[in-house]
């Protein structure tokens, strides 16, 4: 605005100025401070011409009689305590299925057929195989539930085609013990806020911990007596005893006496702020983000997320040579197979099993290219 003289803001100075942004490059190429700053400048351009500020919902379409079938799958599969953002992906999901019933004259699930799941299946989106792969699961899950209650009398989940989608295993994002460290160094332990921000990431950090299970932790849920937690994991819903150790105990301490607002909430962390309700799983989210990026740490191509101190609490049980069977037990998971997707962070380890590479008679690189390539 300054460089060209504009002296009043306006939907259409905002609407000049993402233009003139969009120009020189590519949407794709634009950097993240880039895209945040569009994002913000299309907000602003929405306050000024309606006066509010609306969330954006993803679509789901969950009307009528079959939307009120996938509502009380929905429950049983919140009964289960899945993750929320599987949740909403199975609202979408289903969702979108539910309107194409709608586009298509189909509002009673008695009267969905084969040829209507594999008429919505064939109008996919080619091109999103990792959506078409998550949507067919949805779909074969539902049509067992709907069978297996009496719904509908026949089981279209056994017709539903089977995709090639292989997700790509990435490794998870990690810190060292001297980043974790610097990030707990930056943390003003004389504030109210970094007196619970220290105690989250102690449970965090040091025991794995969810962020789920921290931000519903209860004073019940504390053994002083015993030394130990003692909570019902959110996923799975698994009875888990930790070790309250000395240095978690006085972090709890110090927040309890000294930072947590008066209140007679159950829950152990509360927001800062009036009326101080209980912290969510996403606050606790963002205050990890926070406290990493305020560290000033080479964040470059790792995850900034609370379950970053859960890989990186495996890292250090892995390198101070612990057994698979320890950490299974210390993460809550109900077996071995869940665990070993971490376990190939220790590098190093892995490392050692790799097999020397034979050698190479030099002949070989004396062939012709016939032979070569044959």
């Amino acid at each position: 605005m300054d460089s060209n003289q504009i002296h009043f803001i306006s939907p259409s100075v905002c609407e000049s100025f993402i233009s003139k942004l969009c120009e020189t490059q590519k949407k794709r190429d634009l950097s993240p401070k880039e895209k945040r700053a569009i994002q913000a400048i299309l907000v602003l351009s929405e306050f000024m011409e309606t006066g509010l500020i609306q969330r954006k919902n993803k679509f789901k379409f969950l009307e009528g009689n079959i939307g009120g079938v996938i509502q009380k799958y929905i429950l049983l599969k919140q009964d289960k305590r899945l993750r929320s953002l599987t949740i909403a992906q199975i609202e979408r999901n289903l969702g979108k299925f539910n309107f194409w019933l709608s586009a298509n004259d189909i509002s009673d699930i008695s009267n969905v057929r084969q040829h209507h799941v594999i008429g919505f299946i064939q109008g996919l989106d080619p091109k999103k195989s990792a959506y078409i792969h998550n949507t067919l699961m949805d779909l074969r899950s539902f049509f067992r539930y709907l069978y297996h209650e009496d719904i509908i009398s026949t089981n279209f989940a056994a017709s539903i085609p089977k995709d090639n989608y292989r997700s790509l295993s990435k490794l998870p994002s990690n810190y060292s013990e001297d980043e974790i460290i610097q990030v707990l160094e930056c943390i003003d332990k004389g504030t109210i806020l970094g007196k619970r921000d220290n105690a989250i990431f102690m449970l965090a950090i040091r025991l794995g911990m969810r962020a789920s299970d921290i931000a519903n932790l209860k004073f019940e849920n504390l053994h002083w007596d015993k030394n130990t937690i003692i909570f019902q994991q959110r996923k799975g819903g698994r009875e888990t005893i930790l070790p309250l150790l000395p240095a978690i105990g006085n972090s709890l301490l110090d927040y309890i006496q000294y930072g947590r607002p008066k209140s007679n909430e159950p829950y152990v962390f509360l927001n800062a702020r009036s009326p101080y309700p209980p912290v969510k799983t996403s606050t606790i989210g963002g205050l990890v983000t926070r406290r990493f990026r305020n560290a000033n740490l080479n964040l470059k191509n790792r995850k900034l997320e609370s379950h970053v101190l859960r890989h990186s609490l495996v890292k250090e049980l892995l390198q101070n040579k612990q057994s698979l069977s320890v950490i299974t037990n210390v993460l809550g998971h109900k077996n071995q197979e869940s665990t070993k997707h971490y376990i190939r962070i220790d590098l190093e380890a892995l490392r050692k099993c790799a097999l020397d590479i034979p050698p190479v008679d030099a002949k070989f690189y004396s062939q012709g290219n016939d032979l070569l390539f044959n």
